[in-house]
């Protein structure tokens, strides 16, 4: 089905959406310089560790227990600063969500300057400011930084908070959570974080019955037992100087008052289970996402920390890992997938997650499955070990190249308990590790048998292939309660024809006389994304005729036209004739309704159900799913398959709020999912009938 193809193009284009590149990199200077000499099959001899020239910050302490972290860099007018509260984690069960509001009230006004008066200020300045729970941040010219700082750290240390604004701000945090309750990605990492931290503070997530049973007393409460000196660390980078910064943070912070030591409390085990499948049902996913995860038992602390980031590395750290290759270069499910260590010295996790279309989700769960037992049971090519070292230590040096780095390793080094010369000496224990290494850690801290496998998408076309691969499977609701296996759609009745399902189609749009008498359709549809203005308009006749533009700031950025015989589509000016195949697909079509044809070309395939309706689900030739809604026979949606740069893509259309035009009903709103977790939703601003010409179609 060709409809509606164009619209995806114009949409990606739109949104500057970057599926990377699948060109070879060159090689390197050293792959070069060997293949010069004899022998060039010989692995060419790694270079050794770089030595790195630390730059030291200056650390000292204010009598409250702030530690201030300060590192000088004079090439740009600029300065940074960060305060980080470094507070042991606590459960606040039916109060979680206070530092979620917190986070949201802190810069909504101090003592003595106002909201919009501090706004106005840090406009004026052209200053980045953000405040939150657990401490702030500032970005400003140096000049200003000064005045930034004071601006900041009155509201940070004086807050006074309204209960107008409370109430403001915990509208929004309900309203935002009631708006991702479809989000799959959402609902994936909240369910993750929850089933996989358990009973430690980590796995506490915010629910909307959480945040209407919290007060502004609350709030004001875990302010004042959280944001405390005792354990804070202020960062100052940039064009400043010792003395000032000690001069500026006696005059901010010296009154913050010390609160009372808190003993720490011990935290919640983490606890590994044996590898089980956690089933997110979503209904109306886009696609199905999916983390194996369990306990992350490293620390950079640790001897081992360097060898298992190579490991990671390797695995799924990095565009060239063992789960990137796999699952986005050899099989072209995904965009990307990717790996990663928690090294948080309270609780972490680790992850691997990818995001693939539903239909090879079950496949891409017993293919990262096995890329993550690879790198357990084989040892890695010594070449693929040595280009990741390389690689690490070149980005590495990189890095050290900004103060910021440097500051936030000094930090690294407070919080973590490191030795003073952890990151001078960081390179040449990267370059020592071995093939040995890198399996000996995978066995210690990767655990595939160990490992809970997140699955959110839709049930119907996933959990029969994990039944099949011998999955525990356990069954969770958006918010990681025990539920019930889903309903997997009744049978299709037998007696039941593609005819049928049309015919109900068509009584509910005006009936088929009503339709046998509009020989033409014209709709035109606005949407606004990014603040953009676009235009889509669709031109149908029978018994063939098709054409479509897409438009948006003054530019056309798509536009596809059949007349009947021939046509073309063009694309930002380019433009292309249609194919014999396109013409035959064309030809064959039925024209203003193709719908009509479908009685003929298209196949019963299941029911399904999304937002608690069923639906009869019919495949056309080009394997296009039309869902037609069981109760009112109208089509709610469509979902196309397609591939874009050589990877295999789900898009669905939603049709919605049927609108009578003339005697015939027509979708006066249409949702597009443009990738990335966006939808673009079209509402119709013209509708003709029976006004067009052969004229029309050239």
């Amino acid at each position: 089905m060709k409809r509606l193809a164009y619209i995806l193009p114009a949409i990606l284009l739109l949104l500057n959406i970057s599926c990377g590149s699948n060109k070879k990199t060159t090689k390197t200077e050293n792959q070069s310089k060997a293949m010069q000499t004899e022998d060039i099959n010989q692995m060419p001899q790694p270079d050794p560790a770089p030595a790195i020239k630390f730059q030291k910050p200056e650390v000292f302490k204010l009598a409250n227990g702030l530690t201030v972290i300060v590192v000088e860099n004079h090439k740009l007018p600029r300065v940074s600063a960060s305060l980080r509260i470094d507070n042991q984690p606590i459960r606040l069960r039916n109060k979680k969500g206070s530092d979620d509001l917190l986070s949201s009230l802190l810069g909504t006004g101090s003592e003595t300057v106002s909201k919009d008066e501090f706004n106005k200020k840090i406009d004026f300045y052209g200053a980045n400011v953000n405040l939150y729970d657990g401490g702030f941040y500032v970005n400003s010219l140096s000049k200003f930084f000064p005045e930034i700082l004071k601006l900041t750290v009155d509201q940070a240390l004086h807050p006074k908070f309204s209960n107008e604004e409370f109430k403001t701000e915990q509208e929004k945090l309900i309203e935002g959570l009631k708006t991702s309750e479809k989000s799959t990605p959402a609902a994936a990492s909240r369910v993750t974080n929850k089933l996989a931290y358990g009973q430690h503070p980590y796995g506490e997530i915010t629910t909307i019955d959480n945040l209407k049973n919290i007060t502004l007393q609350d709030v004001e409460d875990y302010y004042k037992r959280r944001f405390t000196p005792n354990h804070a660390y202020l960062i100052v980078v940039g064009d400043v100087t010792l003395d000032n910064v000690k001069k500026m943070t006696k005059e901010n912070f010296a009154l913050w008052p010390k609160a009372p030591q808190v003993r720490d409390v011990g935290l919640p085990a983490i606890i590994n289970l044996p590898t089980e499948v956690d089933f997110i049902h979503m209904p109306n996913a886009e696609q199905t996402e999916l983390k194996v995860v369990h306990r992350s038992d490293i620390r950079k602390n640790n001897p081992d920390y360097q060898k298992v980031l190579l490991m990671n590395s390797i695995l799924g750290g990095d565009f060239n890992s063992y789960l990137n290759m796999t699952l986005r270069e050899k099989h072209g499910w995904t965009y990307g997938a990717r790996s990663s260590f928690g090294t948080n010295k309270y609780g972490a996790l680790f992850r691997a997650t990818t995001s693939v279309r539903n239909a090879v989700a079950d496949s891409a769960v017993v293919v990262t499955m096995a890329q993550l037992n690879k790198i357990v049971n084989e040892k890695v090519d010594p070449k693929v070990l040595n280009n990741n070292k390389q690689k690490y230590m070149g980005n590495f040096v990189l890095r050290m190249e900004k103060p910021a780095t440097i500051a936030n390793q000094a930090y690294d080094i407070f919080v973590n308990n490191l030795p003073d010369d952890y990151y001078e000496t960081f390179l040449q224990k990267i370059d020592a590790v071995t093939v040995d290494d890198i399996q000996e850690v995978a066995k210690k801290y990767l655990h595939p048998d160990q490992a809970r496998i997140v699955v959110a998408g839709n049930a119907k076309t996933t959990v029969p292939g994990l039944e099949k691969a011998g999955y525990n499977i356990k069954y969770f609701d958006k918010y990681g309660n025990p539920t019930q296996p889903p309903k997997m759609g009744q049978q299709l009745p037998q007696d039941l024809t593609v005819q049928m399902v049309i015919d109900h189609y068509l009584s509910a749009i005006g009936g088929k006389d009503q339709v046998a008498k509009t020989k033409s359709t014209e709709t035109v549809y606005e949407a606004k994304m990014q603040g953009t203005v676009i235009k889509m308009t669709n031109k149908k006749m029978a018994p063939n005729k098709f054409a479509s533009q897409t438009e948006a700031m003054g530019m056309v950025f798509s536009k596809e036209v059949f007349d009947g015989q021939k046509g073309y589509k063009m694309i930002q000016g380019q433009r292309q004739d249609l194919t014999p195949e396109d013409i035959k697909t064309y030809q064959n079509d039925t024209q203003p309704f193709s719908e009509i044809g479908l009685a003929k070309t298209g196949k019963l395939a299941r029911t399904d159900n999304f937002d608690d309706n069923d639906y009869y689900v019919v495949v056309d030739n080009e394997g296009t799913e039309h869902f037609f809604n069981v109760k009112t026979g109208l089509k709610d949606k469509i979902v196309q398959h397609k591939k874009i740069q050589g990877r295999d893509m789900s898009q669905s259309i939603y049709f919605k709020a049927y609108k009578e035009v003339n005697g015939v009903k027509l979708p006066s709103k249409i949702v597009i999912s443009a990738g990335n977790g966006q939808n673009i939703e079209f509402n119709m601003i013209d509708a003709k009938t029976n006004s067009l010409t052969a004229d029309d179609f050239k």
